[in-house]
């Protein structure tokens, strides 16, 4: 399959080292992100925000380490044959820096598509992705919403009830238990699915 897998949040452990600077910069003490616009958390203006990244953007990128078990898992995927993009709300101009993270942390990369502030659900339909990795569950449910399961990585700041087609994963072991089902389901004749043939 060609499998869709965003960064921030599912390959690169970013919120809690993002966290951290935050509550250095601004003084304060969040000890957890609940809300994926931050900035709400910190009381200040996505315009604020947006400033202290774009003044911290080398450090805010490179810093992080991956997620425990993101490495292992998209090696597991190629070595089960699928085809990975990496589909990402990072802008353009931050795609040199998340090459040289995935190269600094040695995790395969072939396709990295930095959207920015584009539609993911948009990408998923043009490079006919057919399963996808998100922690983000606007992103998620626009994406199940084509018709494509979606793998949602556990966190503090997507707790809602989620509809059909979005599966909660607490784990990257889960995200590879749920794609080879997704597989094994594909390969299956009508036989083996209990259906008579007359």
């Amino acid at each position: 399959m060609r499998i869709g897998i965003d960064i921030d949040g599912v390959v690169s452990d970013s919120y809690p080292f993002w966290l951290q600077e935050l509550n250095r910069h601004y003084g304060k003490n969040i000890p957890v992100v609940d809300d994926y616009d931050m900035h709400v958390a910190f009381g200040v203006s996505s315009e604020d925000m947006n400033n202290f990244f774009d003044n911290n953007v080398e450090r805010l990128l490179m810093m992080p380490e991956p997620i425990p078990g993101a490495k292992e898992g998209i090696e597991a995927l190629l070595r089960d044959g699928h085809e990975i993009i990496y589909v990402t709300a990072r802008t353009p101009e931050q795609k040199d820096l998340t090459l040289q993270w995935f190269l600094l942390k040695e995790i395969h990369h072939e396709h990295v598509l930095c959207t920015g502030f584009g539609s993911k659900a948009e990408v998923v339909k043009e490079w006919g992705i057919e399963a996808f990795i998100e922690d983000y569950q606007v992103n998620a449910k626009l994406i199940a919403e084509c018709g494509v399961p979606v793998f949602l990585l556990d966190a503090s700041y997507n707790q809602e009830e989620l509809p059909q087609g979005i599966i909660r994963c607490h784990n990257w072991k889960d995200i590879i238990t749920g794609i080879r089902g997704i597989e094994s389901k594909k390969r299956k004749t009508p036989l083996e699915e209990g259906e008579i043939l007359r």
